[in-house]
C-alpha cells in the first residue's frame, strides 16, 4: 500500500455500533459513541424560559413561595426528559451501559457554557469546583457506580476543574420518580450530610481560585452539583442547603448551582 492509500486509511471514519441503536455507522466527533441520526433526535434545551430551574416551557413549581428560599442559584439543564432521553438514562442507570457517561458529560458541558454566558453578563463567571449527588450504599451496590458521579468528574477534567467529594447519603429513599413532591421532601428529611472529617486545609485551593476571580477580600464559592434529572428540584434543594453549610467549615460564602442532564 502506498503512503496516499495507507493516509486515507487511516483519514476514513471507522463504522462502528452506535451506543443508542446500536446500528454499524459513522459515529459523531462532537458526541462520540452516537450515530448521526441518534445524535440528531437530542432534545436539547436551547433557551430555558424559567430563569430558575431552566425549564423550556413555564414552570409551576418555581412560582410557589417557597421557591425562592431554595439553596441553590439556579439550575441549568441539558435536555428535556423526553422518550429517547428517557430509554438513554435508563440504559445508562440501570442497564450497565456505563459508557453513555462520556456523550453525557458532553451535553452537560454545552449545558455549562450556556451557563456560564448567561451568568457572565456583569462579568466573567465559571464555576470553582464540581461536585454530585450521592447515591445510597444500597444504591451503588445494586448499579456499581453512581450515575452523577462518573459524568461529573468527566465534566470536570473537560473544564479543568477540581471533582470534589463532597456528600454523603445517610438514608436509603427508594426511587423519587414515583412519589408527589411532598413525599419527596419528607423522603429527603436529613438523608444527606457533609461527608465525615472534611479537612478546611483541603479547600486552600479555593482560596487561590476565588482569590485570582476577586481579588483583595471576601469571595463566594461557586460549587457544581451534577445530577442527572431535574423533576421538582427537591434533591438539588436539599443537597444545595447541606453544601451551605461549608460556610461553616471554610469561612466562605458559598453559591450553589445545580447542572443536571435532563428537566422533565
Amino acid at each position: 500500500m502506498n503512503i496516499g492509500a495507507l493516509l486515507r486509511t487511516l483519514l476514513m471514519p471507522t463504522r462502528e455500533s452506535c451506543l443508542a441503536c446500536g446500528q454499524s455507522a459513522k459515529l459523531g466527533m462532537i458526541l462520540p459513541l452516537l450515530c448521526e441520526r441518534c445524535a440528531n433526535r437530542i432534545p436539547w434545551i436551547v433557551k430555558p424560559r424559567c430563569p430558575i430551574c431552566g425549564r423550556a416551557q413555564e414552570c409551576p413549581d418555581c412560582r410557589r413561595p417557597e421557591a425562592g428560599a431554595r439553596a441553590f442559584s439556579i439550575n441549568r439543564s441539558a435536555v428535556l426528559y423526553d422518550a429517547t432521553m428517557r430509554e438513554w438514562i435508563s440504559a445508562y442507570k440501570y442497564g450497565g451501559a456505563e459508557r453513555f457517561a462520556e456523550p453525557f458529560s458532553i451535553m452537560l458541558e454545552q449545558a455549562y457554557l450556556r451557563m456560564c454566558r448567561e451568568r457572565s453578563a456583569a462579568g466573567a463567571w465559571q464555576a470553582d469546583l464540581v461536585t454530585w449527588v450521592p447515591v445510597s450504599a444500597e444504591r451503588l451496590e445494586e448499579r456499581g457506580f453512581n450515575q452523577a458521579e462518573l459524568v461529573a468528574r468527566r465534566l470536570a477534567k473537560r473544564l479543568k476543574l477540581p471533582a470534589c467529594d463532597l456528600l454523603t447519603r445517610n438514608v436509603h429513599t427508594g426511587k423519587q420518580s414515583f412519589k408527589s413532591r411532598a413525599e419527596r421532601l419528607r423522603n429527603l428529611d436529613d438523608a444527606f450530610s457533609l461527608l465525615p472529617n472534611l479537612d478546611p486545609g483541603d479547600f486552600k485551593q479555593w482560596e487561590t481560585i476565588g482569590s485570582a476571580k476577586h481579588p483583595g477580600g471576601s469571595f463566594p464559592i461557586q460549587v457544581l452539583l451534577v445530577d442527572d434529572i431535574y423533576t421538582t428540584g427537591t434533591t438539588a434543594a436539599v443537597c444545595a442547603s447541606v453544601l451551605k453549610s461549608l460556610e461553616n467549615v471554610i469561612d466562605r460564602p458559598v453559591l450553589v448551582y445545580s447542572l443536571t442532564l435532563a428537566r422533565s
